[in-house]
């Protein structure tokens, strides 16, 4: 009996690691942490003025988002499912937990801060994942309110002090509006009402149990994402028709009340629309306006710079043919939607976007504009195409600059996360090195994060004086690494731009991204009135795919090569280049092998692009912890 029930809760924790692994991709490749998110760094530049007790209280589990402690989150994704392998003493306690779960239920309470009425654990990470995965609705636990400092300018504080007013009046936390004046709205319809049974002690408690949570039930069944209204303010608006003393209890009349409402909300607001893909031909010949969204700041991040160098280049190029306008720091989905509205009423055509947050929870009026979005090739979605560039093809090229430029084969790759974009890139440098120097070892160290100013200069200098590297590249977003590289008197390899400025007498070269050759291509079918070159531009195919171009396309590219480097590199680095354009070479031509000694392609072969989509190993030449 036990081994059968062991066996199954060993399937279960496959299917939680699985599900993980899948979260955690697809939140890489927006652009997003794929870990677990941690308040230590949430807090870390926040004033808080109060710390309040709240006591044992029940956690709504969908509204617990991370831990507190950054070394704890990494053994989650973002979804708080188990990343860490089957036969790990982590995963040994997580399948006694869920046994525990499913036999008796997990009683023993959380310990856990809230802030901006979200919820990180301190004590009981395992057991939340667990109760998560179970898709549990609470958990008892000991909470401690951390109270930020009244910000009249920021508009999630103001929300949040109105939210600490309806909390204690009520004791609800399950409820949250991202709108101000609705938390007021909604005690004024619901602080009249009178508990029904004498078992409960809160009556705003029964409300919850009895009115709201039922009633969010038939929303989500019945609007299936129909209506551009959250369900709290959909809830708002079923108090306001019906009033609180003719909601029933019972799920057929209350059905009938949703379904009602809900008939009556399409009417006022409208179904949101999905985005169109092609552009009709009424823009060839008139001057297109094209707005390009970054999630994050020009100056902070190569990433979105890059793109804005796109920009750049695509308006000059193109002159008056075309008006460009940039938005930076898109962090939400308020600012987003609004800068729709902005675009739509300013009449925009195009619209590029380097990250694909802005595709999702989409709640916006009809738009006549068309969305690029950014995805790293992991997944597509309905009327939307993923670009990227096969950067592996110029990592190789600088591989085989760094192999030739160290002088004790110890050679330091700063890394962000260990999905297949990333993997690659380290493999294809380490390929390239190996193919100059056979002795060179490539050693990758860990930030677990796209951009940590700290995380990557800590990183570099544990790969400078406990490893002792005498070359340093990355896949960072910021150019720390190269920062750090010229302090150290160490050569460097930049990443996303040329970053030379930043390390002017140890930088190598950089491997970069030159989005205006892709963006003038786009732009430039557009204004001939065609829906896009797709035959050209995608690989041949006239299907949606993928744009992953590589050095002949221009996209992605090697800068300019230092002057440091001897002539004899240079010369050898070019031809290869010429091979890659013109398909003579291929950086992952067998035969390779793994760490393990495995030959993962075969003699004389090249690799597949579904194979270095799910890399996820290692060439024999890479070491890291």
């Amino acid at each position: 009996m036990y081994r059968t029930s062991r066996s199954l809760s060993r399937s279960e924790y496959e299917k939680a690691n699985r599900l993980a692994k899948k979260d955690f991709l697809a939140n890489i490749s927006k652009g997003k942490e794929g870990y677990l998110p941690c308040l230590e760094d949430i807090i870390h530049n926040a004033e808080i003025i109060k710390e309040e007790k709240l006591g044992l209280i029940d956690i709504p589990i969908e509204r617990i988002k991370g831990t507190y402690y950054h070394s704890r989150s990494l053994s989650f994704s973002a979804n708080f499912y188990p990343l860490m392998k089957i036969d790990s003493e982590f995963a040994s306690k997580w399948i006694n937990l869920y046994e525990a779960h499913i036999s008796e239920g997990i009683r023993d309470p959380v310990t856990a801060y809230e802030y901006l009425n979200w919820f990180y654990i301190v004590e009981g990470n395992k057991r939340v994942s667990v109760l998560k995965y179970s898709d549990a609705f609470s958990v008892r636990g000991e909470v401690t309110r951390l109270i930020p400092k009244w910000d009249e300018n920021n508009p999630e504080i103001r929300i949040y002090y109105e939210f600490l007013d309806f909390y204690k009046k009520t004791k609800i936390n399950i409820i949250w509006f991202n709108k101000e004046g609705k938390f007021k709205e909604l005690y004024e319809l619901i602080k009249d009402y009178k508990k029904k049974s004498d078992f409960v002690e809160n009556e705003y408690d029964e409300l919850v149990h009895s009115v709201y949570l039922l009633f969010r039930k038939l929303y989500r069944e019945i609007a299936k994402d129909t209506i551009s209204l959250t369900e709290e303010e959909a809830f708002l608006e079923y108090l306001k028709k019906f009033g609180l003393e003719n909601v029933p209890t019972i799920e057929r009349e209350m059905s009938e009340q949703v379904n009602e409402l809900i008939e009556e909300l399409e009417e006022r607001l409208g179904k949101p629309s999905e985005p169109l893909f092609k552009l009709p031909q009424i823009f060839a010949g008139k001057t297109l306006k094209v707005a390009f969204l970054y999630n994050t700041s020009i100056e902070e991040s190569a990433w979105t710079y890059s793109h804005e160098l796109g920009r750049r280049y695509v308006q000059k190029r193109l002159g008056n043919e075309i008006i460009t306008k940039y938005f930076e720091n898109i962090s939400d989905l308020k600012t987003y939607e609004k800068i729709l509205e902005q675009l739509e009423e300013e009449k925009f055509d195009l619209i590029f976007s380097t990250s694909f947050d802005f595709l999702q929870n989409q709640n916006t009026k009809e738009l006549q504009n068309v969305r690029f979005m950014y995805f790293s090739g992991y997944r597509t979605t309905k009327n939307i195409n993923t670009y990227f560039g096969r950067m592996y093809e110029p990592r190789f090229l600088s591989g085989m600059i760094a192999g030739a430029m160290t002088t004790n084969n110890k050679i330091g790759y700063v890394a962000s996360y260990g999905i297949p974009e990333v993997i690659m890139g380290i493999n294809a440098f380490a390929l390239g090195a190996k193919a100059v120097n056979p002795k060179a070892k490539i050693f990758v160290g860990w930030t677990n994060t796209w951009r940590n100013i700290e995380y990557e200069r800590d990183t570099s200098e544990y790969l400078i004086n406990e490893i002792g590297v005498d070359v340093l590249t990355h896949h960072q977003d910021s150019p720390e690494v190269c920062k750090v590289g010229e302090e150290y008197g160490v050569y460097t390899i930049g990443y996303h731009i040329d970053m030379k400025d930043y390390a002017p007498n140890t930088h190598l070269t950089s491997v970069v991204w030159n989005w205006g050759v892709y963006y003038e291509n786009i732009i430039k079918d557009v204004l001939r009135g065609s829906n896009f070159s797709l035959f050209r531009l995608f690989s041949g195919s006239e299907k949606i795919e993928n744009f992953w171009g590589g050095l002949k396309s221009g996209v992605v590219c090697l800068s300019p090569i230092s002057k440091i480097v001897p002539s004899t590199t240079k010369n050898l680095v070019y031809t290869v280049k010429t091979d890659i354009m013109e398909n003579r070479f291929h950086p992952f031509r067998g035969g390779i092998f793994d760490k393990e000694g495995n030959m993962k392609v075969s003699e004389g072969k090249d690799i597949s692009d579904e194979e270095l989509m799910k890399m996820d190993w290692f060439v024999d030449n890479v070491y890291y912890s």
